[in-house]
This record gives C-alpha cells, structure tokens and sequence, in this order.
C-alpha cells in the first residue's frame, strides 16, 4: 500500500487531470470507432485504446476490454526491453506476438511513444483484433490451430515508424500476409490515426498544465488507486479458496479440460494459482501469460467499487502464479489462437466459484464464455470479391449478481459488456447472407432470485453461393454456473439445418463446417448463471418474464413456484403462489452448480432422430 507523503496536490486539478486522461483515451476510442473499415472493429469495437505512462503504468483506459488492457503493460514493457535506448520521437511500434506478452496473434498492439521537451513520459497505445491474420483458414480464431505456425502471422516487436519515417517494407510485409488487404489497411491506419490523436492530447496536457506538474499528479493517480484498492481487499476476509471448471475441450479430441483457481487473499493483497489445472491443449484453446493474468485480475477489478480508477495502482494487487505446460501458460510453440476467451473466461469463472462463499455478495454467477462467435467466410461477396465477417450476435449472457439479474449478449469475461452487435441490416447489407431470425431463447437462463440474462437463438443462411462457418468458444457441454442456490445456465449449442429434409449437423462450441444453399446456420447460445433461490424472485417479475417469453410458464410453476393464469398477459394468483412455494424444497444457498464436468443436458433435448453430432469438426 503506497502511503502519501505530500500533501501538495490540489484536488480540483488532481481531478482535472486524471478526468483528462481518461478524455483521451475516449477520444482515442471514437477516433478508432469512425475510421475503422471492418465491422469487427467499426461495428463490434472488439479493440480498446489506452494511455499509459513511460515506465509502462496503465492510467487510462475507456469503454475498453478487460482482457486487453488489464495486461497490456506487459507487452509495453516487451516493446521498451527490446528497443532499450532506441525508442524514439516518432516511432510507432507494432507487436501481436503472445510469447512476448501479446495476448494472442489475433489482436495487434498500435503504440507510440510520447516525448515532451526531448523526455519519453506516457505511451499512447491500441489493441484491435483483426478480422484476418493469415491463418490457414480465414479467420484470426482458430481452434484447429495446433502450433502458433497455423495461426497465421508472428509480429514482434518492431517499429513500423522510426522517427517519424514510415518503414514501407514492413507495412507491406504485413499485409502482404493477410486476406482483405485493403480493409485491413484501413483498420491498421484507424490504429494509427488514433494513437496520434493520443499522443496530440497528451502533448497538449503537458503544454498546459507543465510536464513536471503532470507526471507529479500522474504518480499520485496512480498512488490513490493503489490505497482505495488496499481499503478494498483489507475488507475482504482473509483466506484461502478453491474453484474449479472445465472447458469444453481442447480444440482437437480433448473434453472436459479441468481449471483450478486457489485463491489467497492476505491483508491488501491477492494470489490467484492456476498450477494445478490441466496440461496444455492439442488446438488453439491454450492460454498466454498475458490472458491468464488479465483473467486473474478481471473479477477483482468488478469486485471494487466502481469508482475506484482501474489502473496500475488497482492492478498490481493481483498476482497471477502460473505453470509452463499447462491449459493456461502453454509452451512454446503451442497454439493459443483462442487465449483471449478459452481458457480465460472460465479461469474467471473459477475465481467467482472460489469466493461465492467469501464474498457472496459481489460475486457473479458463471457467464457464457463466448458461446456462439460464429466468423464467416466466402469466396465471392456482392462485390464479386472474398468477404469475412465475425458477429456478436448470437453471443450468450453475464451471470446474475446478487441484487441484480444479469445482461443479455454480454458474449465473455473478456469483454464484459464492451463489445457490441452488428445490427441484421447491416450484416444483410454489408455481407451476403440473410438472417431468418434472431430472438430471445425462452428458459435458456440460470434460474434463481436474480436471472442469468437469457440466451439467444439466431438462424441465417448464404445469400449467395456458400459459406464456411468458423467457430470458437466454450460453455456448451459445460455452461454457466449458478450461485447461492441459482440454476446453471442451459449451455446451448450450434448446427447447420438442411432446409428441405430438416437434418441436423450438430458441432460443438468449436468447429469448422460448411454453410451450402439450401441449409442454414442455426445458434443456441447459453444464457448466465443464476444467483439465490428461485423461490425467492419477486413473483411479479416472474409474471412478466413469463408473460415476455424470457421463462416458460412451466418453469414459472415448477421452478419459480408462481401460479399464472393462462391469458396472454398472464395474472397472478398471490395466495396459490404463496402456497405452492411453501410445498416446494428450499435449494442450499452455499450452493455452486454444476458440480460435475459436462453438466449441459441442451443437446439431448434439442436433437432429433437422424441428426448427427461433430466434436471440433474441421472441414
């Protein structure tokens, strides 16, 4: 805990200034936002902007993805032991490898140094996921991915400025090896115009309030998240806690992969050790040291409260113990295409497991761990030329909280909310398919007192010739946890449907398959986990998720204990309610569920005789 000594600092300007910080890292982000070309970026905003200091302390970050920027000074730090004594003004740096601190080959680091009067003082730095990086097949996320080779292009550290100069020859070396080149061009010069506009500001800031007086105020910034975060986790009781998941599997052939979380907390501090989860993937489902320490450090950063600034002060509370060879630190030169979602997601998703019982009231209950992204890829476009497309809109919900029920197309940990879906006329616009339909999925959600947010069902199909479907992700075979007495979520799935017979090609949460005319896409994606006692929700919002068609009126009954007419705009009976809940047995609040690996019993019900199962198809 950094104590203060000086008591020099105006608290109107230290408010000024970290509000300031915080401005440009938003103006970094709508800059990125406009000038993007692909929908993954300009559209889905999977990429965050962040202002960092020259010793590599994050300061700011603004609507940007945990997974990112809660280790992105790592790979800064990379950037600046490489390049010791030659980082220069004017020099921008690119660097997408996850064995120097990337996260993972598919999201490309953007950052530039920032001197003032000759002194390197902050770094204005982007990370956007790339709708293409070479792979063997055409897309940046790929399960079948066996060594880091088949993920596409390895960048270190490099300059793709110097001084100021842009280097042509690399600039080409790097699109030269990726599918969509112009658009990709486009979203590399969004990266770039936007940390200029970083570096603009943050050159301003200086001019007006004096270098010196800023990096001053920048230190105590960064000093009183460190004392809020040390309040915060000295109120946490001291501990040791476990919590255990499984991913789907590993890409290839592997189920049930286990992570094990033991968490320590003592006095301000926070250990959380993944050692003991299972060996590394086959596929691309591995973890980097950087996801693993963003995954490590995400539940805490939502434990706090909200108003406590996240950044190096709150972030270096959290330790991370990993071990080489494992799902979540795999050795070079494994595959880890998928590190940002699997297996972080559930890695976070054990820390929650472990601490429901210390810190029940600001736990979550299990999130869908990026059920259903499908990304789509075809030869010819309206334009006559291949295409690509990754969407969001069929990602599944946040678990609920302990006083609120969670978010809809929430898609992971790593996002939490920050990543947005494409609207159906645009998708139908800008790409060539045709969505059939796109609604809530009933009872796809963790029951309890607080709801998981409900799934989503999305049905599309080739506008013009067919489409291969790349997939990646998790929660299916095991969805997300309930809390407290809440229900798991229902997991979920995918297939491709023929339209004329009604045969069904099932997949798992991961696979390659193929979308020809005359079939359709079909996702299932897995709502959150419930949080307490369903006995316990207030029974008019039983009533009204009834009445919507987020629960069925079975569930209503038979889960909930709520007796409903059968109108329409159903009406609650209040004394058979009461008496039903009275018959039904209570759930055990310590309960964590499911407590077993491949819990999901969606598949079951869902197919049909006929239909046909595929563990990591890769077609």
């Amino acid at each position: 805990m950094t104590e203060r000594t000086d008591q020099s600092f105006d608290p109107i300007t230290f408010s000024v200034i970290m509000s300031r910080f915080h401005s440009i890292a938003n103006e970094m982000t709508l800059a990125l936002e406009r000038s993007a070309w692909t929908s993954i970026l300009a559209l889905c905003r999977d990429y965050s902007c962040a202002v960092y200091d020259a010793k590599n302390r994050q300061l700011a970050m603004e609507d940007a993805l945990p997974i990112h920027t809660t280790s992105l000074g790592l790979v800064l730090a990379e950037i600046s032991r490489t390049f010791d004594g030659e980082v220069n003004d004017g020099d921008v740096f690119i660097c997408n490898d996850p064995y120097r601190f990337n996260t993972h080959v598919g999201d490309v680091v953007t950052a530039a140094p920032v001197f003032v009067n000759g002194e390197h003082l902050f770094w204005s730095v982007t990370k956007g996921h790339q709708l293409d990086i070479g792979a063997f097949v055409a897309s940046s996320v790929t399960a079948a991915a066996r060594n880091i080779y088949q993920e596409g292009l390895t960048i270190p550290p490099v300059k793709l400025f110097d001084r100021g100069v842009e280097r042509k020859d690399i600039t080409d070396l790097y699109l030269s090896n990726l599918r969509y080149r112009e658009l990709l061009e486009g979203d590399l010069m969004a990266q770039l115009g936007s940390i200029e506009k970083g570096r603009q500001r943050l050159m301003e800031l200086c001019e007006e309030y004096d270098a010196a007086e800023v990096m001053r105020y920048t230190d105590e910034i960064i000093a009183y998240a460190d004392r809020r975060m040390s309040e915060e986790i000295l109120a946490m009781p001291d501990g040791v806690y476990y919590g255990e998941g499984w991913i789907d599997s590993d890409g290839i052939d592997v189920e049930d992969i286990p992570i094990r979380a033991k968490v320590t907390i003592s006095g301000d501090q926070v250990e959380v050790d993944f050692t003991e989860s299972g060996p590394q993937a086959q596929g691309g489902v591995n973890g980097s040291f950087a996801t693993s320490t963003a995954a490590a450090a995400t539940p805490f950063m939502y434990y706090i409260d909200p108003d406590i600034p996240h950044n190096q002060g709150a972030i270096d509370h959290i330790k991370v113990v990993l071990k080489e060879g494992t799902i979540c630190l795999a050795k070079y030169p494994a595959s880890t295409s998928l590190a940002t979602v699997v297996p972080s997601d559930m890695m976070s998703d054990a820390i929650n497991k472990a601490l429901s019982q210390a810190l029940p009231d600001r736990v979550l209950g299990g999130t869908a761990r990026t059920a259903n992204v499908p990304q789509f890829a075809g030869e010819e476009g309206y334009d006559g030329q291949p295409w690509g497309v990754m969407m969001f809109n069929n990602t599944g919900a946040s678990g609920a909280a302990s006083d609120a029920d969670g978010w809809p197309l929430m898609e992971s940990h790593a996002a939490l909310g920050g990543l947005k879906a494409q609207s159906v006329e645009e998708l139908e616009m800008l790409y060539p398919m045709e969505v059939d339909l796109l609604e809530v999925e009933t009872d796809s959600m963790g029951h309890g007192r607080h709801i998981g947010g409900p799934g989503v069902r999305m049905a599309l199909r080739a506008g013009t010739g067919e489409m291969e479907c790349f997939t990646f992700g998790d929660g299916a075979q095991n969805p997300p946890h309930g809390v407290a007495g809440g229900i798991q979520g229902c997991g979920g799935g995918q297939y491709v449907e023929d339209l004329e017979s009604g045969h069904r090609r099932y997949f798992s949460a991961s696979g390659q398959v193929r979308v020809k005319q005359g079939e359709r896409y079909v996702g299932v994606s897995t709502g959150g986990g419930g949080n307490g006692d369903p006995r316990e929700r207030d029974p008019e919002r039983v009533r009204r998720d009834a009445r919507d068609g987020w629960i069925s009126r079975e569930a209503a009954l038979n889960v909930y204990g709520v007796v409903l007419s059968d109108d329409r705009d159903p009406v609650l009976d209040l004394a058979a309610t009461e008496a039903k809940r009275a018959s039904m047995p209570a759930r055990d609040a310590s309960m964590v569920e499911p407590l077993v690996p491949s819990a999901s019993t969606w598949l079951q019900g869902e197919m049909r005789e006929g239909d046909v199962y595929l563990l990591n198809p890769a077609e």
